[in-house]
């Protein structure tokens, strides 16, 4: 019996007794002949996994990772490959880009690409920063300045969401430990970390956050993670595990964007939270009776809130009128590097003199 290679298939598309019809017969080939292995490696990979991801080094974990990765690189080449009519539309350049950002985001985090920012929370009353929110940037060699929401959903569809989920946290410990030793009359700081919905849907999330918390020597109560409604909403079994245990530790979970994401009332007072962040929009297109009905929410939930999005003194008092406790926004501080963010606090701790 003879076995049919791919070499002898092309080659018996492009004999005379079986003509190419059409260049996208070629694409759907190629794309057959490169996801029918990729996909069986892929689910060995995934088993070899879910077997030994308790005996595996980390090292080990981490090659495990890169080749689950690279397989599902291929597999989303090979469906490229078979939605396109013809060879000459194969790349576009909007293709083009996309797989080579994705390269350029496997080198940034060994290259040291990524830089934090730091938007600070203040207290309604007297605009005094009570905490930041880090907020990650890549400042690409090529590109410029590159914001999350170009790549951020990226890494999530990569995989590398937990890589750089990790060093986020890290370097926000790690900064936040730095300005509490330094300023030691706000101690008291604390320092909010955003969470996708794969990084919650992770096992090993609150163990790693552990990890990172006590190697910085951060006290756990001065970290905040903030995980978006539609993240909540998920409510998967490792999901709610995690948060479980990060609460556990002393963790302050907060929900962003509170409002857009259609919550069940029901199922809000079953989430181990302690802040509700009003979405920006709510501030921005002046919806103070939504906003009050939010206030009043929380009041009966006993968790505090903070106002995004605050941008003119009319927002500010506004907030303040109803009752609002905590606000962020471009009014008090657009977001800044540490250098800058350590700037705001020791101006701030000389007119407490």
């Amino acid at each position: 019996m003879k076995i049919t290679s791919f070499s002898d298939s092309l080659a018996d598309y492009n004999s005379e007794e079986t003509p190419v019809q059409s260049l996208a017969e070629i694409n759907q080939l190629v794309s057959h002949e490169l996801r029918t292995p990729i996909t069986s490696i892929q689910a060995a990979l995934k088993l070899l996994k879910l077997e030994q991801i308790g005996t595996l080094s980390s090292k080990s974990q981490r090659l495990l990772e890169i080749a689950l990765n690279n397989t599902e690189r291929l597999i989303r080449l090979s469906q490229i490959l078979e939605n396109q009519p013809s060879l000459p539309s194969l790349a576009p350049l909007e293709v083009i880009e996309k797989f080579r950002l994705e390269k350029e985001l496997h080198q940034a985090l060994k290259q040291d690409e990524f830089v934090l920012f730091y938007q600070p929370i203040v207290c309604t009353q007297n605009a005094k920063i009570v905490g930041f929110e880090a907020l990650i940037r890549w400042q690409h060699p090529r590109r410029g300045w590159v914001t999350p929401i170009e790549f951020i959903p990226l890494a999530e569809e990569t995989g590398l969401i937990q890589l750089i989920g990790d060093w986020v946290l890290r370097q926000a410990c790690q900064q936040l430990k730095i300005w509490q030793e330094q300023f030691p009359l706000d101690s008291s700081l604390k320092m909010s970390v955003n969470l996708s919905t794969l990084q919650l849907s992770d096992p090993q999330l609150s163990l790693r956050v552990q990890q990172i918390v006590q190697q910085t020597h951060l006290n756990p109560k001065s970290l905040q993670l903030e995980i978006t409604e539609t993240a909540f909403l998920e409510n998967s079994p490792i999901a709610i595990a995690n948060l479980q245990n990060l609460k556990q530790q002393g963790v302050y979970l907060h929900i962003d964007d509170f409002g857009t994401g259609y919550s069940s009332l029901s199922r809000l007072q079953d989430w181990p939270i302690d802040v509700l962040k009003i979405d920006n929009s709510f501030v921005r297109t002046g919806k103070w009776n939504m906003i009050q009905a939010i206030l009043m929410l929380a009041q009966s939930l006993n968790v505090e809130v903070i106002a995004e999005g605050v941008e003119t003194e009319q927002d500010w008092v506004q907030l303040q009128q109803l009752g609002c406790p905590y606000l962020q926004g471009y009014l008090f501080s657009r977001p800044v590097d540490s250098q800058a963010a350590t700037l705001l606090i020791a101006a701030e701790q000389l007119t407490c003199y």
